[in-house]
């Protein structure tokens, strides 16, 4: 009994440690993308539905990276719990070299297919103008994000987490200065608009990357080294990164796909419908922010106890880590639902508009219960254990065979867009009850560098 006190204790300790800077770190991500959205919105409905539908292509690289970057940690955060920093190297190389040919891919299909891209939400010419303008500026910031995407997993895979948050606050510091700068025309710069917002993220992502490797250059954390050391890679260790990695990579791109299907099912509605998701898709990213902190950090502690082999450790931190993320889901409820009137209240937005996005905000933020226990059970568990084809099944299944239809033929017999997302996000009921019952199978708990 003794022992398994001093394990809560070393538990907390580490959540804490690793948690917080991840919490800050994602509460700096959401509030950049929330400014870019507050500030381009004070220019019209118009600009947050085009800019929210080039954006859509941002968060379809940015999952696909995380994807990447979460199969990959798996190994890396159970190699640091055997202190392998060798065989981390390796696998750093070789994701910073997939992160860059992912992004240069996004950028050339971009470029070339930005009318497509944007007509498949919209085919009203002043949005289509404005998402085009936007996307085909904003796409120069995908390799720089990219990298340093790639390099902040590892990081935090590692534990070292507050690096990441460092360069995140630089970026968004500097994203919102030259937002207003740029979009405006203040400080003797010229009014660019949805323009300027681009170039502001392009120079954005240049002064995060250029943070985290001077960083990383000058402490070392045991990942410098020789070009070799970054590129070669076991055969075997291949092969299970690959079997390990592709559950992973293929959940976060038909996730995505399914995300980018719901907002083409909105938009069906009209532009001020789905501008009024766009707002509300805000306030549940700023109330994720305690969510994706508590499941990297989960995913750190639970990947570095598999390493070391201790199975009982796991038992106990799992259920420890759900108590949390049951209190803190209940905390984010609230907090969705008290700021509702305050966010929604920022935007310049006609009357009408005004409440069918209060309507909506409400609407999701009733579902953030569920989608923070269904991402700390997934993301938070079963990815660093290993049981990453689980797991695909329990994220995908219910989003493209309930989720997305149901989203469509609601669109089609014109549901009302604040009672249609509720019938939609009742897929997170479905997939909490699978969760749930794979979780007390333990079956999730895997060493995958044995």
């Amino acid at each position: 009994m003794q022992k398994e006190k001093i394990d809560l204790s070393e538990f907390y300790k580490s959540f804490l440690t690793i948690g917080i800077p991840l919490m800050i770190q994602q509460l700096i991500s959401s509030s950049l993308n929330f400014i870019d959205n507050l500030m381009i919105g004070r220019l019209g409905t118009e600009f947050i539905a085009a800019v929210g539908f080039a954006n859509s292509v941002y968060r379809i690289l940015d999952l696909f990276l995380f994807g990447l970057c979460s199969g990959m940690g798996v190994f890396i955060a159970q190699y640091f719990g055997k202190k392998n920093f060798e065989m981390i190297r390796r696998i750093l190389g070789k994701l910073v070299l997939a992160g860059i040919t992912l992004s240069l891919i996004f950028s050339i299909i971009t470029f070339i297919g930005a009318e497509k891209i944007i007509g498949i939400f919209t085919k009203e010419p002043q949005v289509l103008s404005i998402g085009v303008s936007y996307i085909r500026r904003a796409l120069f910031s995908y390799t720089f994000y990219a990298i340093s995407f790639s390099i902040g997993f590892c990081l935090r895979a590692m534990g070292l987490t507050r690096i990441p948050m460092i360069s995140a606050s630089i970026g968004v510091t500097a994203n919102t200065f030259f937002n207003y700068c740029f979009i405006y025309g203040n400080f003797g710069f010229p009014r660019l608009e949805e323009r300027g917002a681009a170039l502001a993220t392009v120079i954005a992502r240049m002064l995060e990357l250029s943070t985290i490797l001077f960083i990383v250059y000058k402490k070392d954390f045991n990942l410098k080294g020789n070009l070799q050391s970054y590129l070669n890679l076991p055969k075997n260790l291949i092969k299970e990164i690959i079997k390990i990695s592709t559950p992973v990579f293929l959940t976060e791109m038909l996730w995505i796909l399914g995300v980018v299907s719901l907002s083409v099912a909105y938009s069906k509605l009209g532009t001020t419908q789905a501008a009024c998701v766009q707002i509300a898709d805000i306030i549940t990213a700023i109330s994720s922010v305690l969510f994706m902190g508590i499941s990297n950090s989960a995913s750190v502690i639970i990947g570095h106890t598999i390493g070391k082999g201790n199975k009982n450790k796991v038992i106990i931190y799992s259920k420890k880590i759900l108590q949390i993320a049951f209190g803190m889901a209940l905390f984010s409820l609230f907090l969705v639902q008290g700021l509702t009137n305050t966010i929604v209240s920022l935007y310049h937005l006609p009357s009408d508009t005004h409440i069918l996005a209060i309507k909506t905000m409400r609407t999701v933020g009733m579902f953030v219960f569920l989608k923070m226990i269904n991402w700390t059970l997934l993301i938070g568990l079963f990815r660093a254990g290993g049981d990453t084809k689980v797991a695909f099944c329990l994220d995908i299944f219910p989003l493209w065979f309930y989720a997305v239809p149901v989203a469509f033929i609601g669109a089609y017999y014109k549901v009302p867009v604040y009672i249609l997302v509720g019938i939609a996000d009742f897929s997170e009921v479905i997939k909490l009850a699978f969760s749930l019952f794979r979780y007390r199978t333990l079956k999730w708990i895997r060493d995958v560098t044995v």
